[in-house]
């Protein structure tokens, strides 16, 4: 089942894997109404069932551009708008529901709140030929949506001072070379490379999927010391459920029989 509005459309891959298409117009997609329907796509996957939702754009290249200017002067000077300017806000919230895995899948330019969106995504699977910025500087402006807390736990503070004090784009190669992308593929291929991953993705055990990612999040906000202590107690939580004990008694098996581990488990993307 495919649910189409005239910014943003959830289909589904197969059982589990969503895809939220977001389209035009070039270059800003991000009005607020754009991204208040991109937030109700995302939450209608997730109540539906989605385990892992890929992000997308079917706007040559360009994927999501910066908050409309035009409705964020309007916000702010108290004027009527056509939404309530909350979409970022709640497609962001929906990004880090644990129980739902979020690959972007960039195949262009991206910059603002559209690049924030992407920093919030789990995954980044990046066309080689996109380019980022944070370029609210060059607006009177500062990043509000994680353009600096969420990019800097990424790149770092250094990476992250040039690209927020400047606001010039910056090349998917470089933010590659500086960790905030997992994959770097040929033009054009960012959709399928993260449909590939999803599909793997999903078909790991769902509950350590989603416990893996609230430890991830979670570590963000501890200290080292708490983290350590509270990724133990997740492991212990979770080594004694029946999924987990019949999986580790399945791969024994495989191994008792000769096979190696990194024959249990094959890099897709490898070489």
């Amino acid at each position: 089942m495919t649910t189409t509005g005239d910014r943003a459309s959830l289909a589904w891959d197969l059982e589990g894997v969503a895809i939220v298409t977001m389209t035009g117009p070039v270059p800003n997609q991000s009005s607020f109404s754009a991204v208040d329907q991109l937030a109700d796509r995302l939450q209608e996957a997730r109540q539906a069932g989605a385990r892992i939702v890929v992000l997308a754009s079917d706007v040559e290249g360009y994927w999501l551009g910066h908050a409309s200017l035009r409705d964020l002067a309007a916000l702010f000077r108290g004027e009527e708008i056509d939404s309530s300017g909350t979409g970022f806000f709640r497609a962001s919230d929906e990004l880090s529901k644990e129980n739902v895995v979020s690959i972007a899948a960039i195949s262009g330019d991206c910059g603002g709140g559209g690049a924030e969106l992407g920093w919030a995504c789990d995954l980044r699977v990046v066309d080689e030929n996109a380019r980022f910025a944070q370029m609210e500087i060059l607006a009177g402006l500062i990043p509000g949506l994680g353009g600096i807390a969420r990019l800097s736990r990424l790149v770092g503070r250094t990476a992250t001072s040039e690209i927020v004090l400047d606001g010039a784009p910056i090349s998917a190669r470089r933010i590659y070379e500086l960790g905030a992308i997992n994959r770097l593929v040929a033009p054009g291929r960012a959709l399928d490379v993260a449909l590939a991953w999803a599909r793997r993705l999903a078909e790991r055990p769902p509950e350590a999927l989603a416990r893996a990612k609230q430890v991830l999040s979670e570590s963000d906000e501890l200290p080292l010391t708490e983290s350590l202590a509270n990724e133990q107690r997740r492991f212990q939580k979770i080594a004694a459920t029946p999924a987990a004990l019949a999986l580790m008694d399945e791969i024994q098996a495989q191994y008792d029989a000769g096979v190696v581990p990194r024959q249990v488990s094959i890099d897709p993307f490898e070489d």
